[in-house]
C-alpha cells in the first residue's frame, strides 16, 4: 500500500511525498535478506546457512540502502499515476530511512508540463522581410572567393621587408625568459602589418632583412585560450627566412574555370552566387520570422517552462554548435571554449523555444492540427533528395530508432507555426 500527496512548488514543479506501509517494507527487507543469505559466506558457516541476525549485523546498512532504492522504484510510478503527473525528466528523490516495523517515507521533486490555454494567437505582428540580394553583396562574395584563391609568390629584386609583405619566418616564444611550450615554429608566414604576432601580424618586421633576427613583443589577452598565459607579456625571437607577396587572380572567365565548378563564365558565377545568397536570405528570414512569432506568442501567453526541458534544449543547441565546428574540420577542444559561459548565453533563447513549443503544441491541439502520413512522406522525400538516399531507407532508420513519434511532433509544431504565420500581421 502506498500513500502520497502533492504540493505545488510552481506551475511546473511538484513535490510528491510518498509513504510506503510497514508491511510492504517488511516484505522487501525479508526478500533482500533472504537473497543475501543465499550467497554470503562467513567463517564457520556454509554458504546459504548464515543466520539472518549475522547477515543483518554485517550487511544490514547496505541491504537497507538497496531496499530503499527498490521501494522508491516500485512506488514512485504508482504515486505519479495516482496524481496524474507526467514528468518531463526523472524525479529528484530524497530518500528516508528503512527500518523494520516503520513506514518508509521519501519525497520526490517532479517537473511537469504546465497547463496551457493559448489565446490571442491570431494576428501576431511579424516583421516583413524581403530576401533581396544586391550587386554589391555579390561583388563582395566574389572578392572573398578571389582572395581565397590568392597565391604567395617570392619577392624578387629586394631582400628588405616592406609594408604588406609576408615574411617567411622561424620563431620561438619566451615568457619571463623561459621558452614557451608549443611556441617554436618554422616556416610561418607573418604579414608585415599592424596587429599581434599571435594573429600572424608583425609590423615590427618592417625594414627587416632576409637572414636577420629580431625580437618582438606580444601581449596575451585576458581571455586567451591558455589560462596561465592570460595578461602576460611574451617575447619572440623571429628569424626572417624569406619575403613573399600575395598575388590575387584576375577576375575573368579563366578564374571561374580554375574554381573547378560547373560555372565557366563570370556571368554564370554571378548567377550562381545570387541564387545561393537568395536561398540563404530566405532561410534567414524564415528563422527571424519564426523567432518573432514565438516571441510575440509568449508575450501574449506568459507561462513557466520546466527547467529540465530548458536545460535539455541548451544541451541540444550546444551539441549542434560543436558538431558544426567539427563538420568544418575544426576541433572544438583546440578553441579554448568556455562551455559554461556558452550555456549561459544560450539559455535565454532555449527558454523562448521551450515556451514557444509548449504553446505550439497547445495551439495544434486546439486547432486540430496534426502531422499526416502525407507530411511524413514529403519530409522523407526532401531528406532523400538532400542525402541522395532512398526515402524508404531513411524512414526505416527513423523506425528502428523509435524516432517517428518525435518527428511527427516536430512536424506538427511546424504546421502550427505555419498556421500562425498565415494569420500574422506582417509589417
Amino acid at each position: 500500500m502506498v500513500q502520497s500527496r502533492v504540493e505545488d512548488l510552481s506551475p511546473v514543479v511538484k513535490k510528491v511525498s510518498v509513504e510506503v506501509t510497514p508491511d510492504r517494507v517488511k516484505d522487501a527487507l525479508d526478500r533482500a535478506f533472504t537473497s543475501v543469505s543465499r550467497t554470503v559466506k562467513l567463517k564457520g558457516y556454509r554458504q546459504g546457512h548464515v543466520p539472518r541476525r549475522l547477515v543483518e549485523r554485517y550487511f544490514g546498512d547496505d541491504v537497507k540502502k538497496d531496499v530503499a532504492q527498490k521501494l522508491v522504484t516500485g512506488s514512485i510510478h504508482e504515486a505519479l499515476a495516482d496524481h496524474q503527473l507526467d514528468p518531463v525528466a526523472p524525479p529528484r528523490v530524497e530518500n528516508g530511512a528503512v527500518e523494520p516495523g516503520q513506514p518508509f517515507k521519501y519525497t520526490a521533486t517532479v517537473e511537469v508540463r504546465p497547463r496551457v490555454e493559448p489565446k490571442d494567437y491570431e494576428g501576431l505582428t511579424v516583421p516583413k522581410i524581403e530576401p533581396v540580394v544586391t550587386d554589391a553583396e555579390i561583388g563582395e562574395r566574389i572578392e572573398e572567393i578571389r582572395s581565397g584563391q590568392a597565391m604567395f609568390v617570392p619577392v624578387e629584386g629586394r631582400d628588405v621587408a616592406e609594408a604588406g609583405d609576408f615574411v617567411s619566418a622561424d620563431y620561438e616564444g619566451f615568457v619571463d625568459g623561459v621558452p614557451l611550450r608549443g611556441a617554436k615554429r618554422e616556416g610561418v608566414l607573418l604579414e608585415v602589418a599592424e596587429g599581434s604576432l599571435l594573429e600572424n601580424m608583425a609590423e615590427g618586421l618592417l625594414g627587416a632583412r632576409v637572414g636577420e633576427t629580431r625580437e618582438l613583443g606580444a601581449s596575451f589577452p585576458s581571455d586567451y585560450a591558455v589560462e596561465d598565459l592570460r595578461g602576460k607579456e611574451g617575447r619572440f625571437q623571429v628569424v626572417v627566412k624569406g619575403l613573399k607577396r600575395r598575388e590575387i587572380p584576375a577576375l575573368d572567365d579563366a578564374f571561374v574555370q580554375d574554381l573547378g565548378g560547373e560555372q565557366k563564365t563570370m556571368s554564370e558565377l554571378r548567377a550562381k552566387i545570387r541564387g545561393d545568397m537568395e536561398q540563404q536570405k530566405r532561410e534567414r528570414a524564415k528563422s527571424d520570422q519564426r523567432e518573432a512569432v514565438l516571441t510575440a506568442l509568449v508575450e501574449k501567453n506568459p507561462l513557466e517552462a520546466p527547467p529540465a526541458l530548458v536545460e535539455r534544449n541548451v544541451d541540444a543547441m550546444l551539441q549542434g554548435m560543436l558538431e558544426g565546428f567539427m563538420r568544418r574540420g575544426i576541433d572544438p577542444r583546440q578553441l579554448g571554449l568556455n562551455l559554461d559561459r556558452m550555456r549561459d548565453e544560450l539559455r535565454q533563447r532555449a527558454l523562448l523555444e521551450v515556451k514557444g513549443y509548449l504553446l505550439l503544441e497547445a495551439i495544434a491541439e486546439k486547432e486540430k492540427i496534426d502531422a499526416t502520413e502525407e507530411d511524413l512522406g514529403s519530409h522523407f522525400d526532401k531528406m532523400a533528395a538532400e542525402l541522395k538516399q532512398p526515402a524508404e531507407k531513411i524512414r526505416a532508420a527513423f523506425r528502428r530508432q523509435d524516432s517517428l513519434d518525435s518527428l511527427k511532433a516536430r512536424l506538427r509544431q511546424d504546421k502550427a507555426l505555419a498556421f500562425l504565420l498565415s494569420k500574422a500581421n506582417f509589417q
